[in-house]
């Protein structure tokens, strides 16, 4: 297995100090002696591997973003374990949120994955930089409700939240394929959404120069 999960992280590299396989015999940190001492830890690093390999490739141009919000896990959730016990749930947990991106090919068979919000879709900051600059004013936000497809009256996707209000979340201007949205607005689904927020004149919208994070909540 361990040969086969680095063959993935060959094709598909992740971010210095974003690795979730190594060389047991080169361990150093607290956490990677933990993982290297429980059998199971080091079953579910793989897998993780395998996973991280897999959502990357299945986003494309969404890939980088995933790397961004891998190397934060890693930092904020995987560093912050004080033991084994921890570990595996914050292992299982974050398997469970990538589950949805997996191919059949690299899907868990064998692993009960917790109900978590699953990573369903991650729109890329827009590749047109002229018409989305940065937008250092932005503000982090998120958000539930349902994903409507609003493109033939011109606006885009939308997530309208319980009380009627409707965000969007990918402009129309900006939208270049958006055939994973329009699977997820017609499933009859609740989603949360991060990332950030700006405001024009007459609405506040999710930011385009920023990765907007897409979770499909357990029913």
């Amino acid at each position: 297995m361990r040969f086969a999960v680095l063959s993935l992280l060959l094709l598909f590299p992740l971010p210095a100090g974003a690795d979730q396989s190594f060389d047991c015999a080169k361990a150093q940190t607290r956490i990677e002696k933990m993982i290297c001492a429980d059998q199971t830890l080091r079953e579910y690093d793989e897998y993780l591997g395998r996973y991280y390999a897999a959502g990357r490739d299945e986003l494309k141009a969404g890939a980088s973003c995933l790397q961004s919000d891998q190397a934060q896990w890693l930092k904020t959730t995987r560093e912050a374990c004080k033991d084994a016990a921890c570990l595996k749930t914050a292992y299982l947990n974050r398997l469970g949120e990538l589950d949805a991106l997996q191919p059949g090919a690299s899907a868990l068979r064998n692993v009960d994955l917790p109900r978590v919000p699953a990573l369903a879709w991650v729109i890329a900051p827009a590749a047109d930089k002229a018409a989305a600059p940065p937008n250092p004013k932005a503000k982090p936000f998120e958000a539930t409700g349902t994903i409507l497809n609003e493109v033939s009256g011109g606006d885009g996707f939308m997530l309208q939240t319980s009380d009627g209000k409707k965000v969007p979340i990918a402009l129309l201007m900006f939208l270049e394929s958006p055939e994973r949205l329009e699977a997820l607005a017609k499933q009859k689904a609740t989603y949360r959404v991060r990332g950030h927020v700006a405001q024009d004149s007459s609405r506040m919208f999710f930011e385009p120069s920023r990765c907007t994070y897409i979770y499909r909540l357990p029913q």
